[in-house]
């Protein structure tokens, strides 16, 4: 039984009259969309992927040339993604580097070799892989493997907001990395969580200012994935795990959501997203070989990395 379908969760329908609304507008956006594309299936040679990007922000911000159409993601999260496109599957002829942490959960014998960036070029300020590490990774990558391709996963434009608006928005409430628990208070005397999307609820953040901290961080993962579709050969796709929401309000009756973290939620702000094609003659000979080891890092460390991005 799928976990939505759960007995807590159909109790979740009987007290909460949003979730019922959720359920049918998962029901009818599956009946139009279907299930999403297979991205491995498609026809490229590199495969750049941006964390939690929406449709509408990376067509107002793209500077790329190419062809640029939507398609609907297998998951709202990138877990969800990442199980329906890889997990399971023998994609030796690919190489992932990858600033997310969830590609940890894949088993060795998926990928021909897996970069982990959140182990190999963490931010300890920022709390999360800049986008000029994982471009750096992404062309020794292509140096190494040659014959392989490659899936290049930025953490941007996911929060943390690391740009002008970001910043600011971090000294002025004190914002650590994007983790739910994102900022800070002091309550009688002990250091107590408050959760990012009710400080915006509450009106303690502004929303326009999230939405222009985010759209500075699309400009940027924008940017990032033009050095990278500049530095290497072969066709290259520009696309993205998931979507986000930035207080989107479904229907009347409902409340404005933040974020991705919403197992009930299947609509257009979630799953579709960007799918950029670049034109190119020079193509690469892809060959597949057997699966090298992962370096996965310790429990704690992974764990530790885990929270500061908001997965725990």
């Amino acid at each position: 039984m799928p976990e939505r379908y759960t007995l807590e969760n159909f109790r979740k329908l009987l007290r909460e009259p949003e979730y019922v609304l959720w359920e049918l507008q998962r029901k009818i956006f599956q009946f139009r969309f279907g299930d999403g594309i297979d991205v491995m299936s498609k026809d490229w040679d590199n495969l750049i992927l941006l964390d939690a990007c929406r449709y509408d922000s990376f067509k107002s911000e793209n500077t790329i040339d190419g062809k640029l159409t939507s398609v609907v993601s297998k998951g709202g999260s990138s877990w969800p993604f990442m199980q329906a496109n890889f997990a399971n599957r023998d994609l030796h002829d690919t190489v992932y580097v990858t600033a997310n942490p969830h590609t940890g959960k894949l088993s060795d014998d998926v990928f021909h070799a897996v970069k982990m960036l959140h182990l190999e070029a963490w931010n300890d300020e920022y709390e999360t892989v800049l986008p000029e590490d994982v471009l750096n990774a992404a062309i020794d990558a292509h140096e190494e493997y040659p014959n392989k391709r490659l899936i290049i996963h930025f953490m941007q434009p996911h929060r943390p907001f690391i740009g002008p608006t970001g910043r600011k928005l971090r000294e002025e409430y004190n914002l650590g990395g994007y983790n739910r628990m994102l900022s800070y208070e002091e309550s009688n005397g002990e250091r107590e969580e408050t959760d990012f999307t009710a400080r915006v609820e509450r009106g303690e953040l502004s929303l326009p200012r999230i939405r222009e901290a985010y759209r500075e961080n699309v400009a940027t993962a924008v940017e990032y994935a033009e050095k990278v579709s500049n530095a290497l050969s072969g066709k290259t796709v520009v696309s993205a795990d998931h979507g986000e929401l930035l207080g989107d309000q479904f229907t009347r009756f409902t409340k404005p959501k933040y974020g991705h973290s919403w197992e009930h939620l299947k609509n257009k702000e979630l799953y579709v997203v960007p799918w950029l094609e670049i034109k190119t003659n020079n193509r690469r000979t892809i060959t597949a070989d057997s699966p090298t080891e992962i370096n996965r890092g310790s429990e704690a460390e992974v764990e530790d990395r885990l929270r500061s991005l908001g997965y725990r």
